[in-house]
């Protein structure tokens, strides 16, 4: 009985120095294992940290190579001033940069964009230009007298010209952007001098049965202004002090012809009715001034048809005006006759 209690007290020795093997084995692997891995994510810690030294370091270096400049924040349409509310600062790399880019924001504020702008798009001096001061004669000018093109839009740029019966043709009013549009009314900014020459010209369209119509620019931020080559009159500037009245008599006639073109073409559309054309009912003219001819009439008795009596250009609803026109050329013609 005493060496079986001997021998299980040496196994249960054994156990328990077997079972202390193990759990020192086991405790030992724990710590190795946790050191490893301290080690493991310390070093990974060291690599991103050095990562990101290296990528800060690169970064101050690029910053040192980049040039600043200014961009827009939306876009912008050609012929519009830039405010300081337009920009945003940039930064581009100095290999990437235009040499022309801006560099200060008071070089981009209040100039005019030559050409349409993208949000985002760096400004250089070639897209820019200078605006030019405002003139102390420089007025809004309404006109209902001239023939519009059928796709003018608001912020076009047109010539105003004028068509003789004769063909000659002429520029009254030279790169005039439209400010506002309400077809066929437009509203221009206009001068002094372009004031008178654009009165002296209706006033001839009104005598001489012309026609005023504009025309639109293709590229009017690449094509140069037109030299304005209509001569204004002076036998005309001379009825028009003789007469201020007649400048408002002259619009309200080219106004009147330019509705009822208009209308004439609204109803031949609405009935699709196509019809020929002449030079009073072209693109270029309204019907300006157009005088009614007197024709006789056929005689029943004798079957003959009497020769049409050929009608005056310059005989108008109010003759009157033709006088006033004649005796101011003639007064220019005597002043210009005296030695």
């Amino acid at each position: 009985m005493s060496k079986l209690r001997q021998r299980t007290k040496h196994l249960i020795y054994a156990g328990l120095a077997g079972a202390s093997v193990m759990g020192l084995l086991f405790a030992g692997y724990t710590v190795w294992n946790v050191v490893e891995q301290n080690e493991r994510e310390g070093a990974i810690e060291r690599h991103y940290q050095r990562q990101i030294a290296d990528l800060e370091q690169a970064q101050l270096q690029s910053q040192k190579s980049m040039t600043s400049g200014w961009a827009l924040t939306h876009d912008v349409a050609p012929g519009v001033t830039i405010k300081q509310g337009d920009l945003i600062q940039i930064k581009i790399p100095s290999e990437a940069a235009p040499v022309n880019l801006i560099a200060d924001k008071e070089g981009a504020a209040g100039r005019t964009a030559k050409i349409e702008l993208g949000k985002g798009t760096p400004l250089t001096e070639a897209m820019l230009y200078e605006g030019q001061p405002t003139a102390p004669d420089l007025r809004n000018r309404e006109m209902k007298a001239v023939s519009l093109p059928s796709n003018l839009k608001q912020g076009d740029t047109v010539d105003v010209r004028i068509q003789f019966p004769s063909g000659q043709d002429y520029i009254v009013l030279s790169k005039k952007k439209i400010d506002k549009l309400a077809s066929p009314t437009m509203w221009l900014k206009m001068n002094e001098q372009e004031i008178l020459s654009l009165s002296s010209a209706m006033v001839d369209a009104y005598l001489h049965d012309a026609a005023l119509y504009a025309l639109t620019y293709v590229e009017p931020e690449m094509q140069n202004r037109a030299v304005p080559t209509y001569p204004v009159n002076k036998a005309v500037m001379k009825l028009i002090a003789s007469d201020p009245n007649i400048v408002n008599k002259a619009e309200q006639t080219l106004t009147e012809a330019v509705r009822s073109v208009l209308e004439s073409d609204l109803a031949r559309a609405g009935a699709q009715i196509p019809g020929n054309s002449s030079f009073s009912s072209s693109e270029y003219s309204s019907g300006y001034g157009q005088s009614s001819s007197s024709s006789s009439s056929t005689s029943p008795s004798n079957g003959s048809t009497a020769a049409t009596e050929p009608e005056s250009t310059f005989t108008l609803d109010q003759p009157q005006q033709n006088k006033l026109l004649e005796q101011a050329m003639k007064e220019d013609g005597d002043s210009n006759g005296q030695p």
